[in-house]
């Protein structure tokens, strides 16, 4: 708006006031609209996109507002996230979350079946190990595959008879059973069971 070389000495009365009214303008709105002969380090505010930018003495640059004065320090969201102390986590959606190392703790997981208020719950006290799973170069410490319906992978139901129990391993002491299955089909496979009686001996069941 304002021509800021002037006023000059030799500016009449009615000239002097406009120009003067017209800088004031320019700067209690940072520059809303373009001036002529702005001053070193004048200061303007860019509207589209929003951003300070100050005058070097040719051509006006952005100036990045620092983590202390409320900015990020950077002009790129890569940079910004930097230093804002931000890592991979903060580009994920929660649709879509990627998490490839680290450690997790005390979380809560809930599916579309939620019995009870967990569909998912592994606790663990002391020293003890609620689940351990692992495999040695290409085997399998644990793998369950189903097939196409009505074939299952691994089903293990408990209902309200026979003590509720529908799997239990236990050898908490000797004379205590290792293993257990009960329910009223104890058991049904579709080949053969062979049990170990001694040593090298095996009683199989057909």
């Amino acid at each position: 708006m304002a021509d800021w070389s002037n006023p000059k000495i030799t500016s009449n009365y009615v000239t002097f006031v406009d120009e003067v009214k017209n800088r004031d303008i320019d700067a209690i709105t940072l520059t809303r609209v373009a001036i002529t002969g702005p001053p070193l380090g004048s200061i303007k505010l860019l509207r589209a996109p929003v951003a300070f930018q100050e005058y070097d003495g040719s051509v006006y640059t952005t100036l990045l507002l620092s983590l202390d004065g409320g900015g990020t320090g950077a002009g790129t969201p890569v940079a910004a996230r930097t230093n804002l102390g931000l890592g991979t986590m903060a580009t994920q959606n929660s649709n879509a979350v990627a998490i490839t190392g680290g450690n997790i703790g005390s979380v809560t997981m809930s599916g579309n079946i939620v019995y009870n208020g967990g569909a998912f719950r592994m606790n663990a006290g002391g020293a003890q190990e609620a689940l351990t799973l692992q495999g040695v170069a290409t085997k399998y410490a644990l793998y369950v595959a189903g097939g196409p319906a009505p074939s299952f992978g691994v089903v293990i139901r408990a209902g309200t008879s026979r003590t509720d129990v529908a799997l239990a391993v236990e050898n908490a002491v000797i004379n205590r059973g290792s293993f257990y299955v009960w329910g009223d089909m104890v058991a049904q496979f579709m080949y053969r069971l062979v049990i170990p009686v001694g040593v090298d001996a095996y009683a199989p069941t057909t």
